[in-house]
């Protein structure tokens, strides 16, 4: 993976957002798309998309469109996927995510996108989906393997701690070589180069480790 990915806990498009989003524009340098594919299709997912779409607009972002929904129109949101530099997936459910990018071409246009060094937001279950597990609290906590494109990593979000239902669902299922992080909302982790770097309010924390990335 040569792109950059930013894994964010939750509460996206908040005014606490603004400046580590505003970097991913820069690191982007062209279009941005938004598409909701965690929410339902219709009245979900327009207003999701459209809250993004406003968002990096007023962050000065110059192309911002909001991605047709690929489940009621897949040509027209195959063409503004393909044009993204800076590709947005916002929060919803986890289990609909994965499986609308499994069975789609849009998993394999985040993967290009990468290798193309791009730039992938996923906020809450758009980061999840993005490592190599996640837990499906939307099925009965169960533990599952993503697209990959963040190897061996696990993003608890919406991280203040607790979370005992996720923890043990992750320790009977993950693998301990797997990095789990707990990400807290209006806060993120930049993946690049191998490399983990905290970004927004809070730190992030390596559950495992015990250990704090601060921004």
């Amino acid at each position: 993976m040569s792109g950059t990915v930013c894994l964010q806990g939750g509460g996206e498009f908040s005014p606490a957002c603004r400046a580590m989003d505003a970097d991913l524009l820069v690191r982007a340098g062209g279009r941005v798309a938004v598409t909701a594919l965690a929410g339902t299709p219709g009245q979900d997912y327009r207003t999701a998309t459209a809250n993004g779409v406003r968002h990096f607009r007023e962050l000065g972002g110059r192309d911002v469109v909001g991605a047709p929904d690929v489940r009621e129109q897949p040509e027209e949101a195959f063409a503004a996927l393909r044009s993204a530099r800076l590709l947005v997936l916002p929060g919803g459910s986890p289990a609909r995510l994965l499986a609308v990018l499994q069975g789609t071409e849009v998993g394999a246009l985040v993967a290009d996108l990468l290798a193309d060094d791009g730039v992938v937001l996923g906020a809450s279950a758009g980061a999840m989906v993005l490592c190599d597990w996640l837990v499906l609290p939307d099925r009965g906590m169960a533990v599952v393997r993503g697209l990959g494109l963040v190897p061996n990593t696990l993003v608890v979000p919406h991280w203040s701690g607790g979370r005992d239902d996720w923890l043990r669902a992750v320790e009977g299922a993950v693998p301990p070589e797997v990095d789990v992080l707990g990400v807290p909302e209006e806060s993120g982790v930049l993946v690049h180069g191998g490399e983990l770097t905290a970004v927004g309010r809070s730190p992030t924390m390596l559950i495992r480790q015990s250990r704090e990335l601060h921004p």
